[in-house]
């Protein structure tokens, strides 16, 4: 799982690691340039616009600048409080005027059809809430420093930054101890998957799914079709009242009978592992009873749809069975 922070924990982690704001700087300065070389496929005959602000973020694009001239790029900087309206061409440009602490308005310069690279988060959104300017660089891509900030993943902000590179500047163990939010990625997910043995058979991971009513199919169709790809062996719907057409082939399809039906699923679940319940299943009263029942008597884990909680805890007793589902 990836780290996120605040700006304001960010700051706090800076203020509070032995490292000096120089080294920081330094480091994170190298990863943009390293970054930007990669953007223009080297250095020879490449010409780099960088804009600059004040604070650190500004430092970072300063230092990246210096690195990318070492290597024989022409490099130009412009003070964002004092750009031009139009900049000239150049094969790539780095945004670093603003960072995630920004607050205020910024017009930024007219550039051609260039990469946009930015340092930390595109000038002018707001690390926190992803709120945008008006006028944002849209990036190609974007170098953030040892963890994501909050804006780069909510919209419109997220839609400003292009592909998200972490780059390591040694902050990882403070990171670490701050973070209270992490990105989930694919590699986590199947962490927690369970392996499957070579002997194992589909009914060690049958899921029964009670799901779809006349003229509310489509639910129960998402649903079977997430069971099977979450990696069940057997996926059983019953959905109340019809037969949902459009559900995978590879369904087990046992219609269930518009009322009185809660002891037939009950009586069903002895082999599954899992029962997932409510996908437009309605919330008419008898059905709301029957979920209730259900849920109250099943003997594995249950998960219960939006429209399913809505309905069982319509009134006092169908709140005194979750609250005593979830004791269980």
């Amino acid at each position: 799982m990836l780290p996120i922070v605040t700006p304001d924990e960010m700051r706090g982690i800076d203020a509070r690691v032995d490292e000096s704001l120089d080294v920081l700087v330094h480091r994170a300065g190298a990863a943009v340039a390293r970054h930007a070389v990669r953007m223009m496929g080297g250095t020879y005959g490449r010409v780099v616009n960088v804009v600059v602000g004040k604070g650190n973020n500004g430092a970072d694009g300063r230092v990246a600048a210096a690195l990318l001239r070492a290597r024989g790029v022409q490099v130009r900087e412009f003070d964002a409080a004092n750009c031009p309206g139009t900049l000239p061409p150049s094969h790539l440009l780095i945004d670093a005027a603003y960072g995630t602490g920004f607050r205020g308005e910024w017009r930024p310069p007219v550039v051609a059809d260039v990469p946009v690279l930015a340092v930390d988060i595109p000038s002018g959104v707001d690390g926190l809430t992803g709120a945008a300017e008006p006028h944002v660089f849209t990036a190609a891509r974007t170098v953030t420093f040892q963890a994501f900030k909050p804006g780069l993943l909510l919209q419109p902000g997220a839609l400003h930054c292009g592909a998200i590179d972490i780059a390591d500047v040694g902050l990882g163990a403070a990171v670490a101890a701050t973070a209270r939010a992490h990105v989930v990625e694919a590699g986590d997910v199947a962490e927690w998957v369970p392996a499957r043995t070579v002997n194992a058979h589909k009914w060690q991971a049958a899921v029964r799914l009670v799901a779809g009513s006349p003229g509310m199919t489509g639910a129960a169709t998402l649903a079977a079709g997430a069971a099977m790809r979450a990696g069940a062996g057997m996926v059983h719907l019953s959905a109340v009242g019809c037969t949902v057409r459009d559900a995978p082939v590879e369904v087990v399809q046992q219609p269930l009978s518009t009322f009185m039906w809660a002891s037939e699923v009950v009586g069903s679940l002895d082999r599954f592992h899992a029962l997932v319940i409510g996908p437009g299943a309605g919330r008419d009263d008898a059905t709301a009873a029957e979920m209730r029942s259900v849920v109250l008597a099943a003997p594995l884990p249950v998960v219960v749809d939006g429209d399913g909680l809505f309905a069982m805890a319509w009134n006092s007793e169908g709140a005194a069975a979750l609250l005593r589902r979830r004791t269980m």
